[in-house]
C-alpha cells in the first residue's frame, strides 16, 4: 500500500515537472541556439547598441560599442543621466578586467579612476545577453510580428531574475535586434543597431597610458 502511494506521488510530481518543461517550446530553444551562434563569431564581433533604462522618473540612456572574441570583451560608450554625460568603458582580456568612467570633474577638482582587477572570468554586465533563457524561465511564447520573431519569457526559476524578458529577432538573418527587461517599476531595453564580424586582438589590450590623469586602483 505504501509502495502504491509513493508511486502515485512520484508520478504526479514527474508529470508536474514535465508540464513545466513543456512550456518552453522546442522551436524557441532551437532559435536561441542559432541566434547565439550568430552573435558569437570565432573571428570576433563588434556590436553597436543603445541601452535605455528607466526606474520610476529617472532614466538613463547609453550608446555603446561592444567587442567580443571568445572570452574577451571590450565596451566603450556614452551615458546620459540627470542631465550629465559620462564616457564609460570596461574590458576583460582573459586575466584582468577594468572599468573606467570619465566625467567633467575639473570644476570639482577631482580625478577619474581606472579600476583594474585580476580575475579569471568576466563579471556579468547589464548589457550582457543571456541566450540560455530557456533554462532560466519556466514559460516562453513566440510569435511572428512583421519581420521579427518575438519571444516572451515569464515565470523565472530564480525569484531574483526579472519577471519578464522579451527578445526581438530578425526572421531573415536571425540577428538579435532588441531585448526588453521588465522588473517592478523598472524597465531596460537594449537595441542592437549593427553587428560586424572580425575584431583585432589589440582591441582587448589594456593600455593605461590612454587614461592620462586618472587614478589607477588595482585589486
Amino acid at each position: 500500500m505504501m509502495m502504491k502511494k509513493w508511486m502515485l506521488t512520484f508520478t504526479v510530481l514527474l508529470c508536474g515537472i514535465m508540464s513545466v518543461q513543456a512550456q518552453i517550446p522546442p522551436e524557441v530553444k532551437d532559435l536561441l541556439k542559432k541566434v547565439a551562434a550568430k552573435m558569437d563569431h570565432p573571428s570576433g564581433t563588434e556590436v553597436d547598441m543603445n541601452v535605455r533604462a528607466k526606474m520610476f522618473i529617472i532614466s538613463v540612456n547609453m550608446k555603446m560599442t561592444v567587442y567580443g572574441k571568445g572570452d574577451k570583451q571590450r565596451m566603450k560608450g556614452t551615458m546620459k543621466i540627470l542631465g550629465k554625460t559620462a564616457q564609460i568603458e570596461s574590458g576583460f582580456d582573459g586575466q584582468q578586467e577594468w572599468k573606467y568612467k570619465h566625467l567633467d570633474l575639473k570644476k570639482e577638482n577631482k580625478k577619474d579612476t581606472l579600476f583594474i582587477k585580476k580575475v579569471t572570468k568576466k563579471s556579468k554586465a547589464d548589457y550582457d545577453v543571456d541566450f540560455d533563457l530557456d533554462k532560466s524561465y519556466r514559460k516562453a511564447t513566440m510569435k511572428l510580428k512583421g519581420k521579427y520573431h518575438v519571444i516572451t519569457f515569464t515565470n523565472p526559476v530564480d525569484k531574483d531574475d526579472p519577471k519578464k524578458v522579451t527578445m526581438k529577432i530578425d526572421k531573415d538573418n536571425l540577428i538579435l535586434r532588441e531585448v526588453a527587461v521588465k522588473e517592478g517599476g523598472g524597465t531596460m531595453t537594449l537595441t542592437f543597431n549593427r553587428i560586424k564580424y572580425g575584431v583585432n586582438d589589440n582591441v582587448f589590450v589594456l593600455d593605461t597610458s590612454k587614461y592620462p590623469g586618472a587614478v589607477i586602483v588595482r585589486k
